[in-house]
């Protein structure tokens, strides 16, 4: 008799502290009553089945367990866990000059200038993805996808597989509005100051330099 293999859960969730991805390995037999939903199979090793559940609802009783998911993280299979990240630099012209579509978190000044980007969500491709972090980010999806930037390069700590894209704004805006950040991520409710600023290779962003910009038409 061949018996069902043990299956073991790589469970996911944004942190509420940092909103970076953190996981909790759990035996299936102890996902009975806690707010998982399993996406996908992962692969087999060893006799034991491994799947990729989110965590859908809170669960007191697992905190001290979780474990921030870096891409160092080990584990059969835990490379597929890392998520797809997208970075949109959006620019326009505007009275001769190139301008970039920048955010800021109101009440957080320590968070600095920065642009729209995010995780994707399971199932999305990356320009899927990158244009609902727009929309969820600042509102605005006027915009038409010019290509993926090379060699990807960031000045703060990333835990994902980063994409940043050229996009260029197909429709007006104004030069300054307010968005409440919508979706299910951690920064669900925090209010972006959306503006246009004059693109140089010196524009502060993520609280310094930002390499990216030198592949930017200025």
């Amino acid at each position: 008799m061949t018996l069902d293999p043990r299956v073991v859960a790589y469970v996911i969730r944004e942190s509420p502290e940092t909103g970076i991805d953190e996981v909790v390995v759990v035996d299936a037999d102890d996902l009975d009553g806690v707010g998982v939903e399993i996406i996908r199979e992962l692969g087999e090793e060893g006799g034991t089945r491994f799947v990729h559940g989110l965590l859908r609802e809170p669960a007191p009783s697992w905190d001290g367990r979780w474990t921030r998911l870096t891409l160092d993280y080990e584990g059969p299979f835990a490379a597929a866990l890392v998520r797809e990240r997208v970075v949109a630099y959006v620019t326009r012209m505007r009275d001769g000059e190139t301008e970039l579509l920048t955010i800021e978190a109101d009440g957080y000044p320590e968070d600095g200038i920065q642009v729209p980007a995010g995780r994707l969500d399971p199932g999305e491709t990356l320009e899927e993805g990158l244009i609902r972090e727009l929309a969820e980010e600042t509102g605005f999806t006027g915009v038409r996808i010019v290509s993926e930037l090379p060699d990807f390069e960031c000045s703060y700590p990333t835990y994902n597989h980063n994409h940043a894209f050229h996009l260029v704004a197909v429709e007006d805006t104004p030069e300054c509005w307010r968005h409440a950040v919508h979706g299910e991520g951690a920064d669900a409710g925090i209010v972006h100051i959306c503006r246009w600023a004059p693109l140089s290779p010196e524009l502060e962003l993520w609280n310094g330099g930002d390499p990216m910009l030198r592949h930017l038409p200025i």
